[in-house]
C-alpha cells in the first residue's frame, strides 16, 4: 500500500493538471448557453492563470508515481500550450503595431489617473431619458471630444462600459461623452441613430461651455453600439435619418467600430452557432421584422449600404477573431467595401479574442485595442 505522502504527491499534479485542462478546454469548445459562454470568456480572458497552474502542475509532476505522472504531464501540457496561444497569436500584433504589453496591467487592470467626470449630464432639455456622463480632458482647450456608444443588442445596456478607456482618452487630452439611447423594442431603429445624432449636435452647440473644439468630433460604439455609431457617422447630413432633436447633423472625422454587427441581413440568416444571445430575434426587435418584412430599415441600419460614393470618416474596427456573438466577418465585409471605395479605414483583428474581449481592463486584446483606439483619436 503507498505511503499517504507518495499519494499526495501523486494526486497533487493530476489535480492541478485538471483545473489547467478545464478551462483550457473551455476556451475552445461550443458553449451552447450563456452562462457557459460567460464562463469561456473569462478561461480566455484569465488564460495566463491556467498557464500557471499548468506550469505548477509539470513542476510538481516530477515527484510522482509514474502512472499518475504521465497523466498530469499530458494533461498540464495540453492545457499550457493551448493557453498561451492567445499570446503567441498576439504578440506579432503588439510588435506591428507598437503597442507595449504590460503584465502589471494584466494581472491588475489599467492604473490609468482619475479625471474630472460629469455624470448625468442632460446635454438635450427635451431628452431626460438620455444623460450622459462626460469625461474632461485634460489640459488646455478647446479639445477634440468622442461620443461613445454602448452594447447591449439595441435591448438593454448602460453608458459606462470601460470607463478606464475614458479616463485613457480624458488623459491624453480628448474629452469623451458616454451617452445613453432609446432601446428596442419600444424604440425601433432609426430611434438609437437619431439620439446619438441629437446628442453629438448638442455637445456642439455648447462647446464653449465644455471646452470642445465642435469641427473634431469622432464616434466609438461597443457591438450594437458600433452599428449606431457608425451608420450615425456615415449618413451625416441625410435626411432620412434626422437627429431626434433639432440640431445640426454635421460630420464626424473619425469613427470606431468594436465588434459591431454591420451586415445586417446576412447576420440574421447566418446568426453564430450556438445562438446564446438569440442574433435574429434582437435585430427583428430592432428593425421592426425580419429583412422580408422590413427590406428598408435593413438596409439603412447596414453601414455597407452608406459606402456609396460619398466622402466618409476615417474608420477604426477591432474585432475578435474568436467572436461567438458578432461574428467577424461583419467588420471584415465592411473593412472590404471601405477599401474597394478608397475610403481610409483600418481593421485590427485579435486573434482568439471574444465579444466583449475589452470588457476586463488590463486583457491582452484589451491592451491593444485601448492602443489603437488612443493612436487613431489622437489624430482627431
Amino acid at each position: 500500500m503507498p505511503a499517504p505522502a507518495s499519494s499526495a504527491r501523486s494526486l497533487a499534479p493530476v489535480a492541478l493538471a485538471g483545473l489547467a485542462a478545464a478551462p483550457a478546454a473551455l476556451m475552445f469548445v461550443p458553449v451552447p448557453t450563456l452562462r457557459l459562454w460567460l464562463i469561456h470568456l473569462l478561461a480566455l480572458e484569465a488564460s495566463l492563470v491556467t498557464v500557471l497552474v499548468a506550469g505548477l502542475a509539470l513542476l510538481l509532476a516530477r515527484r510522482a508515481r509514474p502512472g499518475a505522472r504521465k497523466i498530469a504531464v499530458v494533461a498540464a501540457a495540453l492545457a499550457l500550450l493551448t493557453a498561451l496561444l492567445p499570446f503567441a497569436l498576439a504578440a506579432p500584433l503588439f510588435l506591428r503595431t507598437g503597442a507595449r504589453f504590460s503584465p502589471t496591467e494584466y494581472a491588475r487592470g489599467a492604473d490609468v489617473p482619475s479625471v474630472i467626470e460629469r455624470l448625468g449630464i442632460l446635454l438635450d432639455a427635451g431628452s431626460p431619458g438620455l444623460p450622459s456622463d462626460i469625461y474632461e480632458a485634460v489640459g488646455a482647450g478647446p479639445h477634440p471630444f468622442v461620443v461613445v456608444v454602448h452594447g447591449g443588442a439595441w435591448r438593454r445596456g448602460e453608458r459606462g462600459e470601460s470607463p478606464w478607456v475614458s479616463r485613457t482618452l480624458a488623459r491624453a487630452g480628448i474629452t469623451v461623452i458616454d451617452v445613453h439611447y432609446r432601446l428596442s423594442p419600444e424604440s425601433r431603429f432609426p430611434a438609437a441613430i437619431g439620439d446619438v445624432k441629437c446628442l453629438l449636435g448638442r455637445a456642439r452647440e455648447r462647446a464653449a461651455e465644455l471646452d470642445l473644439d465642435p469641427s473634431r468630433a469622432a464616434l466609438l460604439g461597443r457591438s450594437a453600439g458600433g452599428e449606431i455609431a457608425l451608420v450615425a457617422a456615415y449618413s451625416s447630413g441625410d435626411p432620412r435619418l434626422p437627429p431626434s432633436c433639432a440640431t445640426e447633423d454635421a460630420p464626424v472625422r473619425g469613427v470606431v467600430g468594436i465588434y459591431s454587427p454591420t451586415a445586417m441581413v446576412w447576420g440574421h440568416d447566418h446568426p453564430v452557432r450556438p445562438d446564446v444571445v438569440r442574433g435574429p430575434e434582437a435585430l427583428e426587435a430592432y428593425l421592426g421584422g425580419t429583412p422580408a418584412e422590413s427590406p428598408e430599415a435593413y438596409r439603412l441600419a447596414t453601414p455597407q449600404s452608406w459606402v456609396d460614393g460619398r466622402v466618409l470618416p476615417r474608420t477604426l474596427l477591432i474585432h475578435g477573431g474568436l467572436d461567438r456573438m458578432v461574428s467577424a466577418e461583419h467588420s471584415e465585409r465592411l473593412a472590404r467595401a471601405l477599401e474597394e471605395q478608397k475610403q481610409p479605414v483600418r481593421l485590427l483583428e485579435i486573434p482568439l479574442a471574444e465579444h466583449g474581449f475589452d470588457r476586463r481592463s488590463g486583457g491582452l486584446g484589451e491592451q491593444l485595442a485601448r492602443a489603437a483606439i488612443l493612436e487613431f483619436l489622437s489624430g482627431l
